[in-house]
């Protein structure tokens, strides 16, 4: 079927569906399907080397896209005499991946290493986040942005992501796993930068969580309750994730529209870095009310399916979409978040990544 939200050339999006609960071995027997009739590998030479930009999953997470799905995707990419390798890049936030080792070891402890998927596993911003290189763009709030500096020097990138609710931009997939995913330290804080919460005394129970794990330090008990010196706050949110009493306020309806062009901003630096040459699977399964930077929660919908495409725009709207279809609501109203999670596409669309008219190909 076509869809149609805009003007200009359509492109195809592919599409196979998956039953609920689905084991990751039959998944992955559609992934190595989707992945023949939608030509992913087209535009990738012998030779080539690729990115391949998924997500590890924090420490307790369970519901990231697991490695015997990721893997298929490598061994296509092999077959066809690329030279593909796993990377990701650190966080903000503490954590076990906030460092090069320490998500190393927990991408390793989650399956990803060589023994398990036969390819090298190298994160692209370096040691600490701070290997990146510049990229200029014609953006609303950069004409440069800072991105990880090994994508840079590749061929081609093959991004796998998993659509899930995010509390920052409502809905989270492939613009958010390029243009944070694939940015530098520096990148990720130019993006948080318009975030600025604010503690709520009256919810606050002085547990102390926040202060624990901010990553900034910049969270102090004043009379008693946690108090936030946004002089010192980077905006990474994580006093947000932590809070188990809703204590923590962001102006939402402000600043999410922002930080969500600024991501796709960020992805602009990295399709053009590798050319447009870069291709998309949107994973629609175990779709959670978080995403893999957390526990992810509880499911927010039955698995749906796998979307696939060269068009980031076509590729997100696409998800959004069929999501809305599936369950008469969409992904930020099931994950009851009050954001409005299309900026990120819009912009996306109006800064030429892509095109919000598609053509669905259910296969």
């Amino acid at each position: 079927m076509l869809i149609e939200s805009g003007g200009g050339p359509v492109g195809d999006v592919f599409f196979v569906p998956v039953s609920n609960g689905e084991d990751p071995s039959g998944v992955a027997k559609k992934v190595k399907y989707l992945y023949d009739h939608s030509r992913a590998g087209d535009r990738f030479k012998k030779g080539d080397f690729i990115a391949v930009k998924t997500h590890f999953g924090e420490s307790t997470n369970t519901t990231h896209i697991k490695p015997v799905i990721v893997k298929v995707i490598i061994d296509k990419l092999k077959q066809a005499g690329t030279l593909p390798f796993l990377t990701e890049t650190s966080t903000l936030y503490k954590g076990k991946r906030s460092n090069a080792l320490d998500h190393t070891a927990l991408a390793v402890e989650h399956g990803f290493g060589f023994d398990k998927m036969r390819v090298p596993l190298i994160m692209a911003d370096g040691l600490f986040g701070d290997d990146e290189t510049p990229v200029e763009i014609n953006g609303k709030h950069f004409n440069k942005v800072n991105i990880a500096a090994q994508i840079a020097k590749v061929q081609g990138v093959m991004v796998i992501s998993h659509f899930t609710g995010h509390m920052g931009t409502g809905f989270g997939g492939a613009i958010k796993n390029t243009g944070m995913g694939l940015a530098s330290r520096r990148g990720k804080l130019k993006q948080h930068s318009t975030l600025s919460p604010q503690i709520d005394t009256g919810a606050c129970n002085a547990c102390g969580m926040c202060l624990e794990w901010c990553p900034q330090d910049t969270i102090s008990m004043v009379d008693g309750k946690a108090y936030i010196h946004n002089e010192n706050c980077i905006g990474c949110g994580e006093c947000l994730a932590v809070c188990k009493f809703s204590a923590v306020r962001f102006n939402w309806g402000r600043e999410s529209r922002v930080l969500q062009e600024m991501m796709a901003e960020h992805s602009a630096g990295v399709i053009k870095a590798v050319k447009g040459k870069i291709f998309y699977f949107n994973f629609l399964i175990n779709i959670t009310k978080n995403c893999d930077c957390m526990n992810g929660g509880r499911a927010v919908s039955d698995d749906i399916g796998i979307i696939a495409g060269r068009d980031i725009v076509a590729v997100e709207k696409a998800s959004y979409d069929i999501f809305m279809k599936v369950n008469n609501m969409n992904i930020t109203e099931a994950a009851s978040y009050s954001i409005d999670s299309l900026f990120q596409v819009k912009h996306a669309e109006y800064l030429g990544l892509g095109n919000s008219d598609y053509r669905f190909c259910e296969l």
